[in-house]
């Protein structure tokens, strides 16, 4: 009970002068009743008294004698809504009490109605992306000399991350997918880590100026070849970046993701995962020495639902190691100078982008086929017996085309099949000891949000 509350206060068995006082010192000209159980029992007003001694009451009559009865009040738990209701109706002082019926508080217009600034924590979460064509332009090392361009989108399979701010300066980072939790006393402290992982690097970019604990988990199996490990990155960024007062664009979201997982973790890949994990939806983007740039596209909705069914993503459940493949794709590069086949792939993306957004399926389909074709010639690393004997089962089942996704060697397999194949395709994917994954295509690309500490 504030100090508000108890002057305006008088017993039931209190004299009716002793509250004629706290009345005249009220601005709101007003006392409240209790009984010896500190319950609210009744209040009055002046016109109360006066009408009480209008009617032969005596001035030593006790307060219980000249109250009122009737009076409406409200719990200690009654919404903002409510209270808004009965101060609007001309409720100038309206009791609060508790579950025992003693006096807690007073609302009047004055009252604090809005909630006291609580603690918060931010969430973010960010796609992985499937790659139709182009991918190897994204490197930078082709696309500075030569433009790039990759077709992609985003499928419904996320990276979630939870940023609790701390009020020390102590650092958590815990990963679900790795079951690894990392502690630091302070950013400097991680900043002066010899060896960090991946998320490290991140807030190492970031460098954000408060303790905090951050949670990462994923949807997705590590080394899935679908841009996961960006996904991570961008979702930690956008996570950070939902505490900051100048948030950063899309784009500098993705670089900001780029820049802490190929330059400051040292994990060799191109670019369009980040740009596509960020963005989200359909796009074809386009990487150059001066500007990336990426163009959302607008597919028909029948397009968009029949591309869906008509693809198949699995598993071959084969370990890889993107950064490693990368790094032996880009000495062949050098050696051999494979940027006219990067070139080649760059144009079998460009006639993919014309017949998908055209609705020509079937011709995007077979162009999945003449890119993987080109793709795997890129280097040794990419393809290996095993995966060109997953391939060449589903193209035998009835695929009209597919692709190994990501660096190569290992991971998911995205193939292109009309309906009346797909049982055959499946069943023959499975007897390969692949695993098939559903997937939606999703719009929103990486998304964060604040919400109270509960």
């Amino acid at each position: 009970m504030n100090q508000l509350v108890e002057h305006l206060i008088v017993r039931d068995t209190d004299a009716i002068l002793s509250a004629v006082d706290r009345i005249e010192s009220s601005r709101f000209q007003t006392v409240f009743v209790i009984d010896k159980d500190d319950q609210l029992q009744g209040l009055i007003t002046n016109g109360d008294l006066r009408r009480y001694l209008l009617n032969g009451g005596t001035t030593n009559a006790t307060a219980a004698d000249c109250m009122n009865r009737r009076f409406r009040s409200v719990g200690a738990n009654t919404s903002r809504e409510e209270l808004l209701k009965l101060l609007d109706l001309g409720f100038s002082v309206i009791p609060k009490i508790d579950a025992r019926g003693r006096l807690l508080d007073l609302v009047t217009p004055e009252y604090e109605l809005a909630s006291p600034e609580a603690p918060i924590l931010t969430r973010a979460r960010a796609p992985v992306r499937i790659s139709f064509g182009g991918g190897g332009s994204d490197l930078t090392y082709f696309f500075v000399d030569h433009p790039g361009a990759v077709l992609s989108t985003t499928v419904a399979l996320y990276c979630h991350t939870t940023l609790i701010p701390r009020a020390d300066q102590d650092i958590h980072i815990y990963s679900e997918d790795l079951n690894t939790h990392c502690h630091h006393a302070s950013l400097i402290d991680l900043l002066a880590a010899r060896k960090r992982d991946l998320l490290c690097s991140i807030v190492s970019v970031v460098k954000p100026t408060y303790g905090f604990d951050l949670y990462v988990r994923s949807d997705f199996p590590v080394g899935s070849g679908l841009g996961g490990s960006s996904a991570v990155a961008t979702a930690v960024v956008a996570a950070f970046n939902e505490m900051r007062l100048d948030r950063w664009s899309t784009y500098e979201i993705a670089e900001l993701a780029f820049h802490a997982e190929r330059v400051c973790y040292g994990v060799a890949g191109g670019w369009q995962d980040q740009y596509a994990s960020a963005f989200g939806g359909f796009n074809l983007i386009e990487l150059g020495d001066k500007k990336n740039l990426v163009h959302p596209i607008r597919l028909e909705t029948a397009t968009r639902n029949e591309l869906e069914e008509c693809l198949i993503l699995c598993d071959t459940q084969i370990k890889h190691h993107s950064g490693s493949l990368h790094e032996k794709q880009r000495e062949t590069y050098i050696t051999e100078d494979k940027s006219s086949q990067l070139k080649e792939i760059v144009a079998i993306c460009r006639e993919m982008h014309r017949h998908l957004i055209r609705g020509e399926l079937l011709d995007f389909g077979r162009c999945l086929h003449k890119a993987w074709t080109l793709k795997r010639s890129l280097s040794t690393s990419i393809s290996n017996t095993e995966i060109e004997n997953i391939y060449n089962a589903a193209l035998g089942a009835g695929a009209l085309g597919g692709k190994l996704l990501g660096a190569g060697a290992g991971g998911f397999f995205l193939f292109f099949v009309q309906p009346q194949y797909r049982q055959a395709v499946s069943n023959r994917l499975k007897e390969m000891n692949c695993k098939l994954s559903t997937f939606k295509f999703e719009n929103e690309g990486v998304t964060s949000w604040r919400t109270k500490i509960l």
